[in-house]
Parts: C-alpha cells; structure tokens; sequence
C-alpha cells in the first residue's frame, strides 16, 4: 500500500512539475513573440520625411502602405501606385528591409511619390510601436523619416 502511494506522488509531483517549466517557457516565448510582433500587419504612411507638398498631393490616389509578417520575415504593400514585396529582418528594435524589392510596373501619372517611398524604405533601421501599438514609426538613425497608422 505504502509502495503504491509513494508511485502516485511520485507521478503527480512529476505532472505538476512539467506543467510548471512548460507554463514559463510558454510565458516567456509569448512575451518575447508579442515583442517581435508589434510591427506585424498593415500600417498607411501618413508622414514621410522632406515630402514636397502634402501626402494628398503626392498620393492622389491612394496613400502608401505596408504590411509586416515577422514570422515569415516578408514586407508587402502599395507605393501609392504599384504592389511591392520582399524580404525584411529584424534584431529587437533593429530592422533591415531588403533593398531588391519586387515592384509591379503600372503606368503612373507621376512616379515622384513611388520614388520617394521606395528610396525611404532603404534607409529605415530601426523601428518603434506607440505604446498604444496604433503608430509605427520607422527611423533612420535617430530620426523618424516615416510614420505609419495601423489599418
């Protein structure tokens, strides 16, 4: 009798003890996924830095946007004009977007927006979410050159 109570504590302390090392691992790789996923999804441009005129000026038609998949490590979006898509990676706050990004050819009225937005994304490397997480800024150095909104 005495032998099979001590086999029962012994199976119930070991269940309870690998429920509680799953329970933190799975604590910390939620936190450290919600970390890495604040950029995740779509986000509209509403700023960029030295745009000439007013973003309804040069986007006439529709603003920018973009979108980030962390987990696939893949970036899409609208120049204003034309569908883009590629590669990014990111290293906590750091961010790298791949400068050969695949870009469709429509024919646009004026390509100076398209341009602007393409040569602006080359220079971001680094990158913070509003505490809020409804504002991504995008940063060269120091200084945010792009401002998004989540859509």
């Amino acid at each position: 009798m005495e032998r099979k109570i001590y086999w029962t504590l012994v199976v119930i302390s070991s269940f309870i003890l690998s429920c509680g090392s799953n329970d933190s691992n799975t604590i910390t790789n939620q936190a450290d996924n919600m970390r890495l996923n604040l950029i995740d999804g779509n986000w509209e441009i509403n700023y960029i830095l030295n745009t000439p005129g007013t973003l309804d000026e040069l986007y006439p038609r529709s603003k920018p946007n973009i979108t980030f998949d962390s987990g696939e490590g893949k970036v899409a979006g609208l120049t204003g004009c034309n569908n883009f898509t590629g590669n990014f990676s990111m290293d906590g706050q750091q961010i790298s977007i791949d400068s050969n990004l695949a870009v469709t050819r429509k024919m646009c009225p004026d390509m100076t927006g398209e341009d602007l937005f393409l040569e602006t994304l080359k220079k971001i490397n680094s990158y913070s979410v509003s505490e809020q997480g409804n504002t991504l800024n995008l940063i060269m150095g120091d200084m945010a050159i792009m401002r998004c909104t989540r859509k």
